[in-house]
């Protein structure tokens, strides 16, 4: 009988010690690293069954356009249309791609645990374009100009917290893909009349 109820409480506090899924951002950002675009129709689905729209419109830099997404947890699928250039197309950009959302949970909980004092848990998922190349940032904001951004000792033994694209900022990538090009619209996309 005892070794019963010692099994069942060890099956409880194992249990209780996984980790659930969460929520991590509320803040979007939809940017460019080489010039002007149109993030036409993007979007990542979350592990929760939710997600949240990046098709933001004309950008141009980093980090872009912002808006509030409401609640996104870990991501696991992108989607989407992008168009470089503004006066005149130059080019035509899609993807669907799965994210690995384990991978990506890991560094998103080694950010928010990076910092000595910084209390930031909610943040801002980026979805950063460059030609084919779409990139999803993970980022707290943590400003060195107004906040304390020191790092704990051994808190990246992974190296994922890297500086933001010309910021000091400190963001993880979550995504690093290649999308599809083509010099006239897909014939799904947005563009097609």
């Amino acid at each position: 009988m005892n070794k019963f109820l010692l099994a069942l409480i060890m099956l409880f506090w194992l249990t209780g010690c996984e980790e659930k899924p969460f929520y991590v951002a509320n803040i979007g950002n939809g940017g460019s690293l080489d010039g002007p675009y149109y993030l036409v129709s993007i979007s990542i689905s979350d592990v929760l069954g939710g997600g949240g729209g990046f098709g933001y419109g004309a950008v141009d830099g980093y980090p872009g356009a912002s808006a509030d997404i409401g609640r996104m947890g870990v991501p696991k699928h992108i989607e989407g249309f992008w168009v470089k250039g503004w006066d005149k197309e130059e080019a035509y950009y899609r993807i669907s791609a799965d994210i690995d959302s384990e991978l990506a949970e890991k560094k998103i909980r080694t950010l928010r645990n990076y910092y000595k004092s910084f209390k930031g848990k909610i943040g801002s998922m980026q979805v950063v374009v460059e030609r084919e190349r779409v990139r999803i940032f993970y980022t707290l904001y943590c400003s060195p100009s107004y906040d304390d951004c020191t790092p704990k000792d051994n808190s990246d033994l992974n190296h994922w917290v890297e500086k933001a694209p010309g910021s000091v900022r400190n963001v993880v990538v979550l995504f690093d893909g290649k999308g599809e090009m083509s010099l006239t619209p897909f014939p799904d996309s947005p563009y097609e009349d």
